[in-house]
């Protein structure tokens, strides 16, 4: 299978190179009007212990640390450029350090230079005109440093993250597509604490380096810990890319014997990622729901390979064997120390809100938040993928869907982060060709609500696939049920949660 967004085809890079031209123009402009205003840079020794120091950073620089973590010490460099050699300085060592930056195609590698000549300009300017002090040897005590350079520093450093993300939302704009304010906001909204503690050490940096008299050295003492840090972060990132190979080699023991559901995984994981930022989701539990978004199928290896892909003649006993894999999953992984937060998510993600899921049938926010988005994004990429007996929905039709179904199978506050979602990503359907149409006909969905609801509403009637649950099980879910309903607290208004999640 395919996928191919909304649109077609990725938007023309045509736009994205007259951009980069225009980014290049305007930091030639900026060095040469820094030259011709500020003058060149006067300290040449700390020009070039800072050139080197960023060369070394932009060579050193880890990328993948990680989820949504890099390791890189350029914009500490950045900072204490601000103070020690100014505008004009800050534009050479930008430009010279990024233009050793390894892997780079050309045209990425221009972008990066002139992007961060811009930036390292707009600090050292932002600096001065905050009342930044250049002549370190002229202060006195630290109320002095502090309001002289720490806190213009502090401005400096905010003016550079939000000219680096503006940047860098323009050209991503413009090459893929992706909406301007949600990249500029996720830059923005991760980075700007890593900014902080740029800010702060870059103080330090100078007031080593001028107030204390120690000169280049100070790039030893301030540095060498962070190489230490570097190191420590690189192991953290070996062990999560093992974590990562593990959850790929279990995805692709379960894509071999589930065919029909080749990529579902990982799309599931990308989305329930997206969606739990407008739900606000913290790092430690946006982990563990996207281990567990990989995972959710996988008890689908201890599944009869008949039951995945014979045709929907299922008995009563295949569509136990079917349900149960979100149990089985669980006993799969769950001595797998790494996954431990995961494992509700697995167990859960097919409960339904008004309580007539499985396997545990429980309701509400009884089940857990990470099983809830799991749950709507497993719902929204079936209904996005082709299968024999339908085309793929459009995004907004397969929203339709859900939000038909929001306060009975699915979370009102997650099928609005969805609709969150949706309104910011292009999200491209997943498409089949005619042999692998072909090849799945009688296949069931069991992620697709809309598949499900037949099978269910086809049991009583022929008696082949399923029946009315047992008299005692049914009325202790529907009391679950009931008390869903009659509670205003368990259910909140729709629209008040929609204007809830979509706000900024």
């Amino acid at each position: 299978m395919t996928r191919r967004s909304a649109a077609g085809v990725r938007r023309s890079s045509t736009a994205a190179n007259v951009y980069i031209g225009a980014v290049i123009a305007v930091a030639v402009a900026a060095l040469v009007l820094s030259w011709r205003i500020a003058g060149p840079p006067t300290d040449l020794v700390a020009l070039i212990t800072l050139t080197g120091l960023g060369i070394l950073g932009v060579r050193l620089r880890e990328p993948d640390v990680g989820s949504r973590i890099a390791f890189s010490f350029i914009s500490i460099v950045l900072i204490a450029c601000n103070v020690l050699v100014g505008p004009t300085g800050c534009a050479i060592v930008g430009g010279v350090a990024l233009a050793f930056e390894p892997g780079r195609p050309p045209r990425v590698r221009a972008f990066n230079v002139a992007m961060t000549s811009i930036f390292g300009v707009t600090g050292a300017w932002a600096y001065i005109l905050a009342g930044g002090s250049t002549q370190l040897s002229d202060l006195h005590g630290a109320g002095e440093l502090l309001v002289h350079v720490g806190l213009p520093l502090l401005v400096a450093d905010v003016a550079q993250m939000l000219v680096n993300a503006l940047l860098l939302s323009g050209v991503v704009r413009l090459n893929s597509g992706v909406p301007f304010r949600r990249f500029f906001v996720q830059i923005v909204s991760n980075s700007g604490i890593a900014y902080i503690g740029y800010g702060v050490i870059g103080f330090l940096f100078v007031i080593l380096w001028g107030p204390a008299d120690v000169g280049p050295f100070s790039a030893v003492l301030i540095l060498a810990p962070l190489f230490v840090a570097r190191w420590a972060f690189v192991q953290f990132g070996d062990e999560q890319r093992a974590h990562e190979r593990t959850l790929s080699a279990l995805v692709a023991a379960v894509e071999t014997k589930d065919s029909n559901a080749a990529g579902h995984s990982a799309r599931i994981a990308e989305l329930a990622e997206w969606m739990s930022e407008p739900l606000s989701m913290g790092t430690q539990e946006v982990q563990a729901l996207r281990y567990a978004a990989m995972l959710h199928d996988v008890g689908k290896i201890g599944v009869p390979t008949r039951v995945l892909r014979r045709p929907r003649t299922l008995s009563l006993v295949d569509l136990e064997a079917l349900t149960r894999h979100s149990s089985l999953g669980v006993k799969l992984v769950r001595d797998i120390d790494f996954l431990s937060g995961s494992l509700d998510g697995i167990r859960h993600h097919h409960e339904r809100w008004d309580g007539l899921g499985y396997p545990d049938s429980l309701a509400g926010d009884e089940i857990p938040l990470i099983s809830r988005v799991i749950a709507v994004a497993d719902a929204f990429d079936a209904l996005t993928t082709d299968r024999a007996e339908r085309p793929a929905f459009s995004p907004a039709q397969a929203l339709k869907q859900i939000e038909q179904r929001r306060g009975r199978q699915f979370d009102p506050h997650v099928v609005a982060a969805l609709a969150t979602v949706v309104d910011r990503h292009d999200w491209p359907v997943t498409t089949a060709s005619e042999e692998q149409l072909d090849q799945m006909r009688g296949y069931l969905d069991h992620d697709d609500p809309i598949a499900w609801e037949k099978v269910w509403t086809a049991a009583p009637r022929s008696g082949q696939i399923v029946q009315d649950p047992e008299p005692a099980t049914r009325r202790a879910r529907r009391r679950r049920v009931d008390g869903i309903r009659d509670d205003p607290r368990r259910i909140p208004d729709e629209s008040a949660v929609a204007e809830q999640v979509r706000a900024p």
